[in-house]
């Protein structure tokens, strides 16, 4: 009945949406330039730019259009005066042509023909060719379509490499900022971790990526670090496409893979389907070095050696999408998601504890099995309303996460004191279901002055269902321990609606949005919270000359705490730690200013963030039965200043490096452990060095070189130590550009493990967890079909960003 319930309120939200919406929309003249667009072999150009000047007197005024899936294009309202046209797309040399109007003030142009950008030199075939990286005063691209980068990295692996990217144990920043919102074609895909979810994804399969550091009003609130859209490739070819791949990696452990996709197109139908399947060693080796105390006085101390070097990851996805065009202006598509991932984790930790002059050591043998399943269900609906790109937006998902943990421990304790030795065993099993639907509408409104405006209407609706059974091994049977069984649960509701408008006069652009939010939620055994939110964003760009452009911006925006940190179970991180929800925890707010310079292809960044009701990480030690518990608190108030400066130079015809160094002053305050009354605070100024490196060579060889370095830095209670990572690859085109073969080596010094530390009594502890960082890796991918003529390009646009993020996957 809850998921009738659910439904039924997404269908009525939709339907409310969508009036209210399309009752902006407005009635346009009938007058129109009509033309198309086609290739030298008569194929339609999807998606070129028309640019139309008018001169009337000594004004001169210019509107753009975009062709449509059929390559056809019309302009309306014209006024009388110089009419000039001039068509472009990517790989095509330019055209212009003058307007005639008929006395029906109609202008029917004949076929507006592009040719290739294309030259031959030598018998070797030039074409013009993006930059790998592209630096704007709002957003970092990275274009990483036939770059040395796409083959045999995944996104995982091109994350990592990103010049304003921090990814460190499946834990991803962006500029110093935390929560980001990433998106894929639109949406999340998550898995059991960040590292699963990108991992599955073949860097073949992508267009570009997208960095943007201070996103609209469109966006979800909670996009507070800002966004990273990763864009894959839409095959425009009539026909059918094929892809596949494979690689075998060998570190500390041996694993390897495949993917393959399919896609189909016709006139008016398209079909994707990919699949992947990763396999690999997991392993976790370190130590940890606690001190126990009783209040501010120390009892004892704690040291652990871990060693779990016998476990295996398995992430398996499936994919698959459908689209059909009902006429040249709307269309409509569905596709699912599903995500499989598996983690078996075991082996030995070694501990000996001391405390109150008694001397314990344990030997605890660790087995856990983590299993999560993600399927998300999307149908969306785009009618394209006028001849400048308006356009109507409405999507409907379902998504539904389960997560099963089970975790058994067999331990050996010897109390050297007392002289004795036991045996014990126990397990914990923390199953958890998460239901989301989500429905979203979206109305753009492109005006002939280039002007723009965005309106949005959003609906969430997320049910979740956990229990949690601990039990103990007692005369040969398990017994429920002293928790039992508890069932565990949260419910969410969020509205929210936007409004975002572009406009540019002169040298100047503007943007200005202001994003809406009533959220309410229940959690069991924690507080009952509704509350109300307006979040501002303004953006100023102007351009100084041709080659320098500068622009300021304000964003407010909310971190509402993931899913799992507000539910209050217990998942044993190892026999002696404990990770715990607090269902007591409240969102975080963050207001950032920045102020961009870009001179030619170098740019300057200053930022500030400042966040109130921080989030972060704490540890408590439970002595009465002694065990650390790791949770989420809210510290009051947390400032970050940054600078960062990237530089590109091109040393060669054949060797393009991009640097980038930042510096970043944090300071947080947070209340004592001992007197709330009581107001600590923590800084410290730290560093980051970032260099890539792409190389081609002749007969389809080249090479990429990447490195950076990150200094000592602070998060809430702990210090991270400084870690770096040098990688390198070879890759060799094959069979006339079809197939590619690559070596890569990653994380070549293996330096790119934290040490984390914290002295903050009556937390003091330090320790390392090595992971299978440092691999090399053989791979190779194969392109079949592909040889039919142009067709439109499909994007499938998801509404269930921010809802995927709060899974924390």
């Amino acid at each position: 009945m809850k998921y009738l319930k659910g439904k039924c309120v997404m269908i009525r939200m939709l339907i409310f949406m969508s009036l209210l919406l399309l009752s902006f929309y407005p009635c346009f003249a009938q007058n129109t330039i009509k033309g198309k667009v086609v290739d030298e072999n008569k194929i339609p150009v999807p998606f070129a730019t028309i640019t139309l000047k008018i001169k009337v007197a000594d004004t001169l005024t210019k509107r753009n259009v975009i062709s449509n899936n059929t390559g056809e294009f019309s302009i309306a309202d014209i006024r009388d005066g110089s009419v000039e046209l001039t068509v472009s797309s990517v790989g095509f040399i330019s055209i212009n042509q003058t307007i005639n109007f008929d006395q029906n003030h109609l202008a029917n142009l004949p076929e507006l023909m592009l040719h290739d950008d294309r030259q031959t030199l030598s018998g070797v075939t030039i074409s013009a060719k993006k930059p790998l990286i592209q630096q704007k005063t709002d957003r970092l691209i990275m274009n990483v379509q036939g770059s040395v980068l796409a083959s045999g990295n995944n996104a995982y692996d091109i994350l990592a490499m990103a010049p304003s990217v921090q990814l460190m144990n499946g834990k991803l920043t962006m500029d110093g900022k935390s929560n980001v919102l990433i998106l894929l074609n639109g949406k999340r895909l998550p898995g059991a971790t960040l590292e699963s979810v990108l991992g599955s994804l073949s860097g073949e399969q992508i267009e570009r990526i997208e960095f943007i550091s201070n996103p609209s009003s469109k966006y979800d609130a909670s996009a507070s670090g800002g966004v990273i859209e990763i864009y894959t490739k839409r095959n425009s070819q009539m026909g059918w496409t094929a892809n596949a791949g494979g690689n075998l990696a060998r570190g500390y452990r041996t694993g390897g893979g495949g993917d393959a996709d399919f896609r189909l197109n016709t006139q008016k139908w398209d079909f994707g389907v990919s699949a992947s399947y990763v396999q690999k060693g997991h392993i976790e080796r370190g130590y940890s070095d606690r001190e126990l105390y009783l209040g501010k006085t120390r009892i004892g101390d704690f040291t652990q050696h871990m060693d779990l070097s016998s476990g295996s990851m398995t992430d398996k996805s499936l994919n698959g999408s459908i689209g059909y065009q009902i006429n040249k202006n709307n269309t409509l598509g569905a596709d699912v998601n599903l995500i499989r991932s598996k983690l078996n984790g075991s082996g030995n930790l070694d501990a000996v504890i001391n405390e109150n002059q008694n001397r314990i050591t344990t030997n605890t043998f660790n087995d856990v099995l983590l299993q999560v399943g993600f399927s998300n269900y999307n149908i969306f609906y785009k009618a394209v309303l006028d001849s400048l790109g308006s356009n109507f937006l409405t999507t409907a998902n379902y998504a539904r996460y389960t997560s099963g943990q089970q975790q058994e421990f067999k331990q050996r304790t010897i109390d050297e004191n007392a002289g004795s030795m036991t045996d014990s065993q126990f397990r914990n099993n923390a199953p958890a279901k998460y239901d989301i639907y989500t429905g979203t509408a979206d109305y753009t409104r492109n005006f002939k002055n280039s002007s723009k405006l965005e309106a949005g209407l959003k609906y969430t609706l997320t049910e979740n269902h956990s229990n949690q059974l601990t039990e103990v091994y007692q005369n040969g049977t398990w017994t429920e321990s002293n928790n039992g069984l508890r069932e565990l649960g949260y419910s969410e509701k969020i509205y929210a609606g936007y409004l975002n408008f572009n406009h540019k006069i002169g040298k100047f652009s503007f943007q200005a949005g202001l994003r809406a939010e009533q959220s309410s939620y229940k959690v069991t055994g924690g507080i009952d919270s509704s509350y109300f939110n307006l979040f501002p964003n303004l953006r100023i760009d102007y351009k100084v000359s041709k080659e320098y452009s500068s622009s300021v911006a304000y964003s407010r925006n909310i971190n509402r705490p993931s899913y799992d940190n507000l539910i209050p179970y217990d998942l044993y991180i190892d026999n002696y730690t404990v990770s715990r929800g607090n269902a007591y925890l409240r969102p975080e707010y963050k207001q950032a200013f920045s102020w961009n310079h870009l001179y030619k292809k170098y740019s300057l960044r200053l930022a500030y963030t400042r966040t109130s009701d921080a989030l972060t990480s704490t540890l408590f030690y439970d002595e009465q039965n002694f065990r650390f518990i790791q949770t989420q608190s809210n510290f009051l108030t947390q400032n970050l200043f940054s600078a960062a400066l990237s530089v590109p130079v091109k040393i060669t015809s054949w060797w393009d490096m991009n640097n980038r160094a930042a510096i970043y002053s944090k300071d947080l305050k947070y209340p004592s452990a001992f007197d709330p009354n009581e107001v600590l605070t923590r800084s410290k100024t730290y560093y980051s060095l970032h260099t890539l490196n792409t190389f081609i060579f002749k007969d389809g060889l080249s090479a990429e070189l990447s490195a950076y370095y990150n200094s000592p830095t602070i998060d809430g209670i702990y210090t991270y130590g400084a870690y770096s990572n040098v990688s390198a690859g070879l890759k060799k085109t094959l069979f006339a550009g079809r197939g590619s073969v690559k070596l890569d080596v990653s994380d070549i010094f293996y330096q790119n493990n934290l040490v984390i530390s914290t002295h903050i009594i009556p937390t003091v502890t330090s320790g390392i967890n090595r992971m299978d960082t440092r691999r090399v890796r053989l791979s190779f991918r194969y392109s079949f079909g592909g040889n039919g003529s142009k067709k439109r390009q499909n994007e499938h646009t998801k509404g269930n960003t921010d809802e995927i993020n709060r899974l924390k996957l």
